[in-house]
């Protein structure tokens, strides 16, 4: 098991120095006045989604509930990414539920693995600017986790890093040392249907 671990974590060290070395490289080009326009996240032709985005609820009991939504279904799963962390960020439009990251947050890059894992590399905002405390920091990191997950399936896992550096925690307590699954259990929110199908096979 220690051999596994060793080599799991040795993988997504590589993995995260690549993450860390393309976004040097954007800061870089960030850098330079002439750089071109952001590009789209969809096109006029991409057909809507429906999407769930997940935010703390104000009873606190599940931690966890969504809202419906919907974004564009883009071409590139990383865009499909980018508007769901979109909608995360522009925080809920129904009663009883609470934004789920702290103000001035915002996502500075998305990287997603050929094995599925997205990187999500967020201002440093999001660390200095939280509450803290233990249900407030999963509460955070599972609103981003599940967002991703139950909406994309390609993802499977989730890394966060703030500010471009691989985090232990959030604000001292939630680990962030590997990718995070999918956890419904904290939400009253059933699994999608495609993967209820494939669990029960």
């Amino acid at each position: 098991m220690g051999i596994g671990l060793s080599v799991a974590l040795g993988f997504f060290v590589d993995v995260i120095g690549r993450v860390q070395s393309m976004m040097r490289n954007d800061r870089e080009t960030e850098e330079n006045p002439f750089k071109p326009p952001t590009p789209p996240l969809y096109s006029p032709t991409d057909p809507p989604m429906t999407v769930k985005i997940f935010f703390p609820a104000a009873s606190g009991e599940p931690l966890l509930t969504a809202e419906d939504s919907s974004i564009f279904k883009s071409g590139e799963l990383t865009n499909r990414a980018k508007q769901v962390l979109e909608k995360l960020q522009e925080g809920p439009k129904t009663e009883g539920m609470f934004p789920a990251m702290p103000r001035d947050t915002k996502v500075e890059d998305v990287f997603i693995s050929e094995e599925g894992t997205a990187f999500i590399n967020f201002s440093k905002t999001i660390e200095t600017n939280h509450p803290g405390g233990v249900l407030s920091e999963v509460a955070t990191i599972y609103s981003v986790v599940n967002s991703l997950t139950y909406n994309l399936p390609e993802i499977t896992g989730v890394k966060i890093l703030i500010g471009g550096i691989e985090k232990e925690t959030l604000a001292g307590h939630s680990l962030l040392l590997l990718p995070l699954e999918m956890d419904l259990s904290i939400t009253n929110v059933a699994p999608p249907a495609d993967r209820t199908a494939s669990l029960s096979k």
